[in-house]
This record gives structure tokens, C-alpha cells and sequence, in this order.
């Protein structure tokens, strides 16, 4: 769809109010982007990191401009540290322990390790099982990701007279990475234009050409946020289960202990005889190396866990047989309703529009 930008790439720039200052005319207003991976990923990002940093500073010191969508952003911090928290827990104290209860505890710890990294991976993968075909068949894309521009309240009030080109610092805009449609109640439908809502009202059976596709297909719009957003989250945590339930499946301490491991992979050492250009060959040779092992390791592991969880371990029977099965699928079937269920709403409610018009509205009309 069209929209008020011209539809750039992120651009690289530091954390931080007073580094994002003003650069360019555009950032005077919000800026849509351009709904690719690697955006996604950025705004993401941003969201992340800023919330370890800029946020959670505001957020500590009661800052007058600390807003609940920073809020929100800040659960993300439990989420990590929590995460190492757990994961150290059960690996730290391994070597304190005599050599069977070491290898006991190493396994289990390195399953946990795992668990949460499959935790947040399958988690957020779902997101695009979900949204993309969404997207492709109503037109709303619910994670398209832009940026905000935000005028801080001033916090002190200089009285001083300002020179010509000076700005209050205390003013310098400031641009979070936020989702357009994140909010049902308040969606931004002020950054896109009327080829936007053409589009929406096309593909739910509103028609083509209409004289207002704003009004037509806002219905749409606000459903399709409500249900797939929903349907989404309620699917993410199925297959975060199916990510845990992978890690705690197969070998996982004997792929670390083979390819995490400098001893066994093969430690570099530098020849005090060669050149510093012949040795950083040699690095980059035996890094290319390694990391080649380690990926065939992780494909070779990840393929047994698999095999594994869906199957059940060997000579397992009955529920521990089939439960990595039911899981599977479950998570499987949400991510197909949840899809299916917003199409057809969606798809529903134009119907019923267009059912319940009196007037044409692909057809020029006068009020009398």
C-alpha cells in the first residue's frame, strides 16, 4: 500500500534522544516503513535495546515523558535477564559438584539453555507463520513497523531568549520503532493514504473505486487487528511450548561438549614464524572450518531431537509416545484457525456491508 514516506530503509544511527536530533525534513513527522524482514527485525531491535537503556532510565527517574508504550517495552527486560538468570542457575555451580553429579546437572543444564533459546525463537517465528498470509489475503499487515516522531513535554522552562536555530534540549523529538496497527482502539490511520484502504476494501469484497474506501473498510481494518493480534499471541506460546519440548528432546550436552568446545574444535595458535596477514588466513581459515563442523553438528542434533520429540523417545509407549505429537499439532491447528479465522471474519464483514448498503458508493451520488 501507499503510504506518506518514501518508504526507506532504516538507517543505522546510536540509541538515545540526544543522538537521534533532527537529521533530515522527514523526521519531523512519523515515518512508515517498509514491511521486509530485516525492518522488522530492526524495529524489534530498537524496541529491545532501548528499553534496557532509555526507557527503563526514564521510566526509574519518574520522567514527566515516560509513556506506558515504554512501559510495555520494558517487559522485554524480564524476559532476557530472567532468561540468563535461569540458565545460570543450572549452569554455574556445575563444577562445585563431583564429576557424575557435573555431568548430571551439565545435562540438564545445557537442555534449559536450549529450551529458552527454542523458547524465543519458535516464539517469534509464529509471528510470521501468522501474519504473512494474513497480510497477502486482507491487506493488513500487523506488523508493519514504523517510526514514531514524539515532542517531549518540557521539563524545565528556560526564560532566557532563545538565539536564532537554538532548540530547548529538553525538546529534541525523539523516535521509538512501533507496530501501525498495534492498537485496535487507536489504529494510525493517519499515515497511510487512500490506496491503502483501496486495497483493504478490494480484497474483503467491499468493491473497487469507491468514493470514501476510508469509511468502507475501517470495519475491516479494526477487525483484523483484534483477531489475528489475538490469535497470534495465543499461537506464539503453543509453539514456544513446541521449542522447549524440542530442547529437552535428544543430545544437546554431547553437541556442546563436540563443537562448543575451543579444545575439541581446535583452539587457533597463531605461527610466531608467519606473517600477521599469512596468520589471520590461517584464523579466518580455521574459524570458516569450525563454524562449517558446527553447523552440520547443529542440523545433525536439531534432525534427531525432531525425530524425537514427534516420535517419542525409543521404547516410550502410550502418552509419553504421543505427546510431542499432540503438541505439535496443536500449535499447528491455533496457527491455521487463528489465519483461516481473520480471513473469513474479515472477508464476512464486507460481506455483510456491501448486503446492508442502500447507496452505491462506486457510483457518483448527490445529496438532496
Amino acid at each position: 500500500p501507499s503510504v506518506k514516506s518514501s518508504m526507506t530503509n532504516f538507517h543505522a544511527r546510536p540509541f538515545g534522544r540526544a543522538s537521534e536530533a533532527k537529521s533530515s525534513k522527514d523526521d519531523d513527522e512519523a515515518v512508515v516503513k517498509d514491511s521486509n524482514i530485516y525492518n522488522r527485525f530492526m524495529a524489534g531491535y530498537h524496541r529491545t535495546a532501548n528499553a534496557f537503556t532509555e526507557y527503563s532510565a526514564r521510566g526509574f527517574k519518574g520522567d514527566l515523558n515516560s509513556s506506558f508504550y515504554e512501559f510495555l517495552a520494558m517487559g522485554r527486560v524480564a524476559y532476557l535477564v530472567g532468561s540468563g538468570t535461569f540458565i545460570g542457575v543450572f549452569n554455574a555451580v556445575n563444577h562445585l559438584f563431583d564429576a557424575w553429579g557435573a555431568q548430571q546437572a551439565k545435562k540438564v543444564g545445557t537442555k534449559f539453555a536450549a529450551g529458552v533459546v527454542f523458547y524465543g525463537l519458535a516464539k517469534t517465528l509464529s509471528k510470521e507463520i501468522m501474519s504473512r498470509p494474513i497480510a497477502w489475503a486482507t491487506g493488513v499487515d500487523i506488523e508493519q513497523p514504523y517510526k514514531n516522531s514524539i515532542t517531549p513535554f518540557p521539563k524545565v522552562v528556560d526564560k532566557r531568549p532563545l538565539k536564532p536555530d537554538e532548540i530547548l534540549m529538553d525538546m529534541d523529538k525523539y523516535y521509538p520503532y512501533q507496530k501501525l496497527w498495534e492498537s485496535k482502539e487507536f489504529p494510525r490511520i493517519d499515515l497511510v493514504e487512500k490506496e491503502f484502504f483501496d486495497t483493504v476494501a478490494r480484497k474483503n469484497g467491499l468493491g473497487s473505486d469507491l468514493n470514501c474506501s476510508e469509511t468502507e473498510a475501517k470495519p475491516v481494518l479494526r477487525n483484523v487487528i483484534s483477531t489475528a493480534t489475538t490469535a497470534g499471541r495465543v499461537s506464539s506460546f503453543l509453539w514456544a511450548a513446541c521449542g522447549v519440548c524440542l530442547a529437552a528432546c535428544g543430545n544437546w550436552d554431547e553437541f556442546y561438549d563436540t563443537y562448543l568446545n575451543p579444545s575439541k574444535m581446535g583452539r587457533f595458535k597463531p605461527d610466531k614464524e608467519k606473517t600477521f596477514i599469512e596468520n589471520s588466513k590461517a584464523r579466518f581459515a580455521n574459524f570458516y572450518e569450525n563454524t562449517k563442523l558446527t553447523l552440520k553438528g547443529f542440523k545433525s542434533e536439531f534432525c534427531n531431537s525432531a525425530k524425537e520429540f514427534y516420535n517419542g523417545a525409543p521404547k516410550s509407549t502410550g502418552f509419553k509416545k504421543h505427546a510431542g505429537k499432540a503438541v505439535f499439532w496443536t500449535a499447528a491447528a491455533s496457527s491455521i484457525y487463528g489465519v483461516a479465522n481473520s480471513i473469513i471474519r474479515a472477508r464476512s464483514i464486507g460481506k455483510n456491508l456491501c448486503d446492508d448498503k442502500i447507496i452505491d458508493n462506486s457510483k457518483d451520488s448527490m445529496v438532496v
